[in-house]
């Protein structure tokens, strides 16, 4: 199967490398400060370097938070957009008007004129206070006003969410509501102990049965929802379904046979609620925290039949969810560039207490670093790398045999292992009715397995989702 991922991995790049000859037409109607679509045109602005490139920005703040930054010694000209005639006009001559009856695209509710006379009719009705461009520049400069906390997770380009299977990495201005499905399919094939495969004649020398492959499909309906510009509340709840196929040594009369059996089980899993905290969003950076409590809903009792047993428990593995209360705490970095995005995210998941079958699965620490490439206004490329570490399961379920199957035995959980994925995001035009949508594709597999005792070898793992923000 791994094979079919790097197969995967390199169609991929071959149909973006073809697509990244012709970058997309409305790149031009893109912020370089920001990175938003500019479709106001009485806020908009440009600034001309001295090698004659042109640099776009959605709003005259924009282009204000721009110049903080930059050496204006690169720069030959500035002009923003005139309120009353959305034409182009000297950024340096023209009169500004800050007044909260003007909404500009990033917050400041800034507007210029060509003249100060234009200026002053519309401050007679609108209200608010005159500025020359010194003025603007020097107040912006000391933070006195501007929205310089661009909350660029919510700007429209592809990567401005993390790959698909990244969860919890932006936050929504306030009152957004976001709702999410994605599908993940992971495979098993053959076993492994420690770094090293092992075959069904080793496993036999202290077991009875040989896991053999095992496929774990998951659907997940995700609700966010913010409550304030900081504040991100969400709600996971997945349905998960699991088979295994399994190869039992039975000895009758004398004789050793062996028998291909399967077992399987589905339901619903863990219910998740979480929270995401901003504590630092300036220009194109941001880093908030991450809180996530596990409901233990899923069932952890399911059971089937086998060879040796009817309705028999089936293995920790198999089963739904955990059976505690959880805890996970982490926090999620993220930057861009104008075509570049990246971030990295570490997460811990503490368990609580022990289960009713009397045992706990172990305590996991995980990080996630990515990158993508905005390839066009409406698809990135993005490649990841995740590390996990989990400890042993401790205590046990009486009515599990630790020397029928490895997957019985808490000895064979736990270890290290470092997945790689390949994906890309896709989103619709933002005057098409799709324009809410955005599509998430991602494929891995792991590069490094290091597990406790005999476990089960994993492959290929493939996800997609859909969300829909407003």
């Amino acid at each position: 199967m791994k094979a079919k991922y790097y197969l995967f991995c390199l169609i991929v790049v071959l149909f973006l490398n073809k697509t990244a000859i012709s970058q997309n037409q409305d790149s031009y109607n893109q912020c370089i400060q920001c990175n938003m679509l500019i479709k106001d045109k009485l806020h908009n602005a440009q600034a001309t370097t001295n090698t004659n490139k042109v640099l776009n920005f959605d709003a005259i703040e924009c282009l204000a938070n721009y110049l903080k930054e930059q050496k204006t010694t690169s720069i030959s000209n500035l002009t923003v957009a005139d309120y009353n005639s959305g034409k182009q006009i000297n950024a340096i001559t023209a009169t500004y008007l800050i007044s909260n009856a003007i909404k500009s695209p990033m917050g400041a509710n800034l507007s210029a004129f060509k003249t100060k006379k234009e200026a002053e009719l519309i401050l007679k009705t609108k209200k608010g206070k005159l500025y020359t461009w010194q003025e603007i520049r020097n107040a912006f400069n000391t933070n006195k006003i501007g929205d310089t906390e661009h909350h660029h997770e919510h700007h429209n380009r592809p990567d401005a969410h993390a790959p698909i299977g990244v969860m919890g990495d932006h936050l929504h201005s306030k009152n957004g509501f976001m709702v999410s499905f994605r599908y993940m399919n992971m495979e098993m094939d053959g076993n492994r102990s420690g770094t090293s495969t092992i075959n069904n004649t080793s496993i036999f020398n202290s077991y009875m049965v040989a896991p053999q492959n095992m496929t774990m499909d998951m659907y997940m309906l995700g609700v966010m929802y913010a409550p304030s510009d900081k504040l991100t509340l969400m709600l996971m709840q997945n349905f998960v379904r699991n088979k295994m196929n399994l190869k039992a040594r039975m000895v009758m009369g004398g004789n050793t046979m062996f028998r291909d059996f399967s077992t399987s089980s589905s339901g619903f899993g863990d219910l998740k609620l979480g929270a995401l905290y901003s504590i630092y969003n300036k220009m194109n950076t941001s880093i908030h925290l991450n809180g996530t409590l596990n409901i233990p809903i899923g069932n952890i009792k399911q059971k089937d039949d086998t060879p040796m047993m009817q309705n028999a428990k089936l293995p920790y593995a198999m089963q739904l969810g955990s059976g505690t209360f959880d805890i996970t705490l982490g926090a999620t970095y993220k930057g861009n560039t104008e075509y570049i995005s990246w971030g990295v995210q570490p997460l811990f998941t503490f368990r609580t207490g022990t289960n009713s079958q009397d045992y706990r699965l172990g305590n996991t620490q995980q990080i996630n670093i990515w990158g993508a490439y905005k390839v066009a206004n409406w698809i990135s490329i993005s490649g990841r790398v995740l590390g996990i570490s989990q400890s042993k399961i401790s205590g046990r379920d009486t009515e599990l045999n630790p020397m029928m199957v490895p997957t019985a035995n808490t000895n064979n959980y736990g270890g290290e292992k470092i997945k790689t994925f390949l994906g890309f995001n896709l989103m619709f035009n933002q005057n098409s009715s799709l324009k809410n949508f955005r599509i998430g594709i991602e494929t891995g597999a792991p590069i490094y397995e290091n597990y406790n005792g005999i476990q089960m070898d994993e492959d290929l793992s493939f996800q997609l989702g859909i969300k829909y923000a407003i």
